[in-house]
């Protein structure tokens, strides 16, 4: 009966897809082959076998659940193990041993993506491929989710795409051996089988799938599983590339039963032309991917395998070694050495690096040398060649030159990626090129496809190995080229590796690797050439021409050299020139290191940063060293012998530190105890199990007895879990510039604990208490230390126990004698505690250095954050701060409202969507000096401010509070300098603010700032107390703080805020009356109108109005956006009509707006100028001056006129009716002065309006008599009359 093309649909399925058909005959006949077609047929008959011919004897088959359980059984025995490249006969190992989830992503990666990978090293190699949103690592279970393929559709074929070694064999054997297990597939496949290609190219003859398929099943139970159930069975197809495909048009099997070539078998399975209904994963190498996805059945989806991550690195050193300490031996080892790190992300280098670990011994990793880079480097590419080409030792060298031609190409340039046409001939045909990546990159509507290697350092791998496989004559001439290139500076310090590479393939025992029994002389000749050109660097390095070859570097190239020889020559030569380490184990391995300096009797410095188990290996070369810089992690009690040991006596110890470790007294005694004998001792940090008064006393006692005749800098800290076992978390004494510090700390870390327990909020106090005396003198610190203690942390604002230790430490500061310098930090204290210390602080002058923070204030009555708050005081810096500071140098302070945004806001984003919403007040400084006696109630300051902060712009209690704060501020002694931070210029603050400094007579210098970042571009105001009072608003101009010695006197100021407004003043009280609120709404109003506005002539007299009622007006600078008929008029007659200003400018300023609805407020940008000079300076003078001033004007300009004509904006001026309304000025300056007699001049320049015309007049000169000032002038009438005439041309 011919089944083939049967098709199961009745409702009589079974699970998994079983068909029973049942045939019956009355009477007991037997039915011989019959024929069913549309046909019912009736009778005691059972057909079976009849899908597939029965092979060998006919036999009943068993219920196909069975079969599936016996064929998972002989999957658990046969697929447990993996035999590895370096086994015998016997000697196999687990595959759980081994295996570990590699990094599969469903993405095919750009081309920036790789360059980015291929050339970042260590852990930023690792970090860049996982931090990479795209790159999602997809586990094992989730290879045929339907997430994974097109458009949400379970793919029935998945491309599993990845380089040499990067572990597809073992993951396709893991997926066969979890499905047997259970663990994998359970609900989606019944069945797996596994096909590797290797083993069908080694195939003859003809068979069908069922004899490919050969495993514990009999190919009639195999042919049972085909026709049962296709739709749940998964071929796994692992190394596509190494099919030898034809291109012949050989017919392709359609069925499982029909014999074929096993190749055509295997593309018929792969098209879907045989059991479609199965599902497909196949690996292979990149090479081979193109052709793979052309003929591969649909839908598919495409993941590549990346080897493994950071993550699973360090398990699979955990995993390979049995014992653990050797594994982390190991992992820390590797780790260091950052090429071999970063080649471990492919498994095959894992392997073969805990292969010669495990071979040396857990004692090996520790005493002998480790294995080089290079040689590990050789393994693998040896190991790759014997087990993937199949090539002849002559033919792997020719293929081995030509990668080596192809990577010594891109060096020069630094390229990772080559086209086809790049490749050398020689292997630009072949097929799978090994040691090669290929990738299809798109490039606008093509897809081009590009060659790299694995890694950037398998491209300076194989470029050294060019040069050994070279000709003797040739590779000493390109690596002498090399070696020059490498030398000019750090743009070439991407050749280094390669120079690495180069050493240690010149060492004999690798290059017999390479090259077989018959070694070439190149290698010797290389070799020596080698060791010429590291003498002449390290000649070079001790006399400094040479500094960017460092000295990790060099070492690491006599190790990878690893010849005796050599080595002795060349750290004789080094010896005696000095021997001078540095280095961190991030950077260097320590057992280079040592390899190197054991052929050496004498160091001059070591500069070390490692752990505390390498102190054994580098004990031998610290005890060689005159000078030592330490820094060790988790130094403890066994090791302190060794350490003293290493330091010996009559050393420059500059540096030694401490990370974690827990010291006993005893240990701390013994190593101060060896300091002692050191010829200098600069910064040490011990880490102790707890600090008491015991061992406090003995580092004091130690240090006071021992040490002060030199500078050092001694810490104490603890590693105590709870602060009741310690009294503080750190202690530190030094000397430095001839005074004694004493710094106590308090970890951030101890509140958290005690709240954990005891269920209580608690704030951290104090975190730092330091003070400094000169001279020195013994005092008590038991008292200290309790105060310190009590004042780490409190759990109420009112809690009385604290203030009164509060007032303790300032009664133990105020005792001690000499005390010059003072640091006080906290994390929270109320206002109540902080005035108590800024009253101490004010009336103390004889402390030189302050510093007092606390990093959130609280308001005791109200138990919420104030703002941050800081005290500071520094000497007198000369250039940098006003003389009178040079006596009584201020005390600065500032508050801000960071923390109180913090508490509030939303995550710290502001939590005002609109500026008049944000609260006005953003931060508020102080300076005034230490005054004995004085005394100020600052808790007064502390809640104004608080109450301040809360407020907006809009709030009509913001006068109210404004002015309480400033009446404060009236009141602080000798105030000589008040800078505020406001969101917005608010007028009642302005005027404000310049009222108070007119009638404070201390203060030098006020400031309001809009922006609290450095930038020139924002509105601001600055007062200035220099020949009078100084205002500028808009740009401020007046800063004399640390920015007086880069003004430039020579060059105008630059305005890039606009009105920007200066004037000065005589210093008079009574100017505090004039109406400067006035000014301010007025400045404010002119920000935002128009020439076209009805407001903008109204505002400019309220300006001018409110500069006529100050007294002692001397000098105003009005910069406009524009200029107008009117405007200008009133400022004339502001300058004719007042008698005490001496100078007056008046300028327009074009901002840079380039758009057409900016453009039409800029096109009238003028000059003009009025000064008043004294009578005993000559016009000539005068003269000069004016025209000084008029060009520099016309440069901040930027000679508006002539660079924006009117004539060229005649079309968007004429959009407007009411600009045809406005009366403009076409006048390029206009200048004025007056003598003190009254005399007064006026000149008019007539420039060009436009590069078409030339102006009927080019200069206009009046002169008004002394009598002139009396009454008004018509300069309305005369600045239109001058309009008229400008307008003229002479053609």
């Amino acid at each position: 009966m011919d089944m083939s093309n049967y098709e199961d649909k009745g409702e009589n399925m079974e699970p998994h897809g079983v068909s029973k058909i049942n045939i019956s005959a009355q009477s007991g006949s037997n039915v011989s082959a019959p024929v069913i077609l549309n046909s019912k047929v009736t009778g005691n008959i059972n057909i079976s076998n009849n899908y597939f011919p029965t092979v060998g004897p006919a036999a009943e088959i068993t219920d196909i659940s069975s079969l599936i359980t016996e064929y998972k059984e002989s999957i658990l025995s046969e697929y447990a193990y993996i035999t590895e490249y370096t086994s015998r006969a016997g000697e196999q190992v687990l595959l759980n041993d081994r295996y570990i989830d590699p990094l599969i992503v469903q993405k095919h990666r750009e081309k920036k993506e790789r360059e980015n990978e291929m050339c970042s090293r260590g852990e930023r190699f690792f970090n860049t491929r996982e931090s990479n949103q795209r790159n999602q690592n997809i586990s094992l279970d989730k290879l045929f989710g339907p997430e994974n393929g097109p458009k949400k559709v379970t793919p029935r074929a998945v491309i599993l795409q990845g380089d040499s070694g990067s572990g597809k064999s073992i993951t396709a054997q893991k997926i066969v051996l979890n499905w047997a297990s259970g663990e994998l597939y359970a609900r989606l496949f019944d069945v797996v089988f596994h096909l590797r290609c290797k083993d069908l190219s080694g195939l003859s003859g003809e068979m069908s799938l069922v004899d490919l398929l050969n495993c514990s099943l009999t190919p009639n139970e195999i042919g049972q599983i085909l026709k049962d159930i296709p739709q749940r069975i998964l071929f796994i197809i692992d190394g596509f590339d190494e099919l030898m495909l034809s291109a012949s048009k050989e017919a392709l099997p359609p069925k499982p039963v029909i014999k074929s070539h096993p190749l055509a078998i295997v593309c018929s399975l792969l098209k879907g032309r045989m059991m479609r209904e199965s599902f497909l994963l196949v690996t292979t190498r990149s090479n081979a991917v193109d052709k793979l996805e052309n003929i591969l059945k649909k839908p598919q989806c495409f993941m590549e395998i990346m080897g493994f991550s950071e993550k699973g690195v360090s398990e699979y050193f955990q995993r390979f070694f049995e014992d653990e300490e050797f594994s982390s031996q190991v992992y820390e080892q590797v780790k260091r050495q950052e090429l071999l790190y970063t080649a471990c992300f492919i498994p095959v280098i894992c392997w073969i690096v805990c292969t010669i670990f495990k071979r040396k011994g857990k004692d090996g990793v520790v005493t002998s040398e480790l294995t080089t880079t290079t040689s590990i480097f050789v393994d693998f590419v040896l190991t790759l060649l014997k087990h993937h080409s199949g090539s002849s030792q002559q033919e792997d060298l020719d293929l081995l030159k030509n990668l080596g031609q192809l990577a010594v190409s891109g060096m020069p340039k630094r390229q990772v990626l080559f086209s086809r046409k790049d490749l050398p001939r020689a292997i630009s045909d072949l097929p799978n090129i090994p040691f090669l990546c290929t990738f299809r990159h798109q490039e606008r509507t093509n897809l081009k496809e590009m060659f790299g290697f694995m890694h950037l350092s398998f491209q300076e791998f194989f470029t050294a190995l060019f040069y050994v496989l070279t000709d003797e004559a040739d590779a000493k001439t390109k690596i002498e080229e090399l070696l020059e290139s490498a030398g000019n500076g750090r743009r070439n310090e991407h050749l280094f590796p390669v120079i690495r590479f180069l050493f240690g393939l010149s060492n004999k025992k690798v290059s017999r690797l390479i090259l077989g029994g018959n070694p070439q002389s190149t290698s010797t000749a290389i070799r020596s050439q080698l060791e010429k050109w590291i003498s002449r660097v390290i000649e070079k390095n001790s006399i400094g021409t040479n500094i960017f070859y460092n000295n990790d570097f060099l070492l690491h190239c006599l190790y990878e050299l690893h010849d005796r020889d050599i080595l002795k020559n060349v750290m004789k030569l080094w010896e005696r020139l000095g021997i001078n380490i540095h280095w961190s184990l991030k950077g260097i391995d320590c057992q280079v290191v040592m390899y190197c300096l054991k052929y050496s009797s004498r160091i001059i410095s070591m500069n070390v940063k490692c752990i505390a188990k390498d102190l054994k290996m580098l004990h031998p070369a610290l005890c060689r060293c005159t000078s030592l810089w330490l820094d060790f992690d988790s130094l403890s009690d066994t090791d302190v012998n060794l350490l003293t040991s290493a330091l010996g006596r009559r050393k420059d110890v500059d540096y030694f530190n401490m990370e974690d470790g827990a010291l006993s007294d005893e240990s701390v005694q013994t190593i101060l105890k060896t300091l002692s004998g050191q010829k200098s001792v600069g910064n040490i940090r011990l880490v102790l199990k707890s600090i008491s008064d015991a061992n406090v006393d003995l580092t004091m006692n130690f240090l006071v007895h021992e040490m002060m005749d030199r500078r050092f800098s001694v810490c104490i800290a603890s590693q105590a879990e709870t602060i009741h076992k310690s009294l503080c978390s750190e202690f530190t004494m030094a000397s430095k510039n001839n005074s004694v510090w004493f710094t106590v700390g308090h970890s951030e870390g101890h509140q958290g604990e005690i709240s954990e327990k005891l269920g209580l909020c608690y704030y951290q106090g104090f975190s730092k208490i330091s003070f400094a005396l000169c001279p020195f003198s013994v005092i008590p610190m038991t008292e200290f230390f309790k105060s310190s203690h009590n004042l780490r942390c409190f759990s109420e604002l009112k809690n009385i126990e604290f203030g009164v230790n509060v007032d303790a430490l300032l009664s133990f500061i105020s005792c001690v004698p000499g005390l010059t310098e003072l640091d006080l930090q906290a994390e929270y204290l109320t206002d109540i505690w902080t005035s108590r210390i800024l009253c101490y602080l004010q009336a103390n002058p004889k402390i030189s250095h302050i510093k007092f923070h606390v990093s959130n204030l609280m308001i005791s009555d109200d138990e919420r954050v104030c703002s941050t708050f800081s005290v500071f005081r520094k000497p007198f810096e000369p250039y940098k701060m006003h003389d009178s500071e040079r006596k009584n140098p201020s005390l600065t302070l500032a508050m801000d409202r960071w923390g109180h945004d913090m508490a509030y806001g939303s995550s710290g984003e502001p939590a005002h969507s609109h500026c008049l919403d944000k609260p006005a007040l953003v931060k508020l400084t102080l300076s005034f000096p230490p005054l004995e006696g004085s005394s100020v109630n600052w808790e007064v300051l502390f809640k104004r401010l608080y109450n301040l902060i809360q407020l907006t712009e809009q709030c009509p209690e913001l006068d109210e509070h404004t002015d309480s704060l400033l009446q404060f501020l009236h009141s602080v002694p000798g105030l000589k300098e008040v800078k505020v931070w406001l969101n917005n210029l608010i007028e009642s603050w302005a005027a404000g603010l310049f009222t108070l400094f007119l009638s404070c007579s201390s203060l030098l210098h006020l400031q309001l700032n809009t922006s609290m970042s450095v930038v020139s571009d924002v509105e601001s105001l600055g007062v200035m107390r220099e020949d009078g009072v100084r205002l500028s608003v808009g740009c401020n101009h007046l800063n004399y703080e640390d920015d007086c010695c880069g003004i430039d006197l020579f060059e105008p100021p630059e305005h890039k805020v606009v009105p920007c407004i200066t004037i000065a003043v005589t210093d008079d009280s009574e100017n505090a009356n004039a109406d400067w609120r006035g000014f301010f709404q007025a400045y404010n109003q002119l920000k935002d109108l128009t020439e076209c506005s009805s407001e903008y002539e109204e505002s400019v007299c309220d300006l001018l109005s409110a500069l006529h009622s100050a007294s002692g007006l001397k000098k105003v600078d009005l910069f406009f956006r524009f200029m107008t008929v009117d405007g200008a008029s009133r400022v004339l007659d502001l300058i004719q009509m007042n008698p005490s200003p001496s100078e007056l400018t008046f300028m327009a300023v074009k901002q840079p707006e380039t758009s057409k609805a900016n453009f039409k407020k800029d096109y009238r940008n003028e000059f003009s100028s009025v000064h008043r000079t004294s009578e005993s300076e000559e016009d000539s003078d005068s003269d000069r001056s004016n025209d000084f001033r008029c060009q520099s004007a016309r440069q901040m300009s930027g000679d508006s006129m002539s660079s924006s004509p009117l004539s060229d904006c005649s079309h968007e001026i004429n959009d407007s009716d009411q600009l045809d309304n406005v009366e403009r000025i076409l006048c390029s300056d206009i200048r004025m002065w007056k003598t003190l007699s009254g005399k007064c001049s006026l000149i008019l320049k007539c420039n060009d309006s436009s590069p078409s015309t030339q102006s009927l007049l080019s200069r206009i000169e009046l002169t008004l008599s002394e009598n002139s000032g009396e009454t008004s002038s018509d300069w309305k009438t005369f600045i239109r009359a001058y309009n008229r005439c400008k307008g003229l041309s002479i053609r």
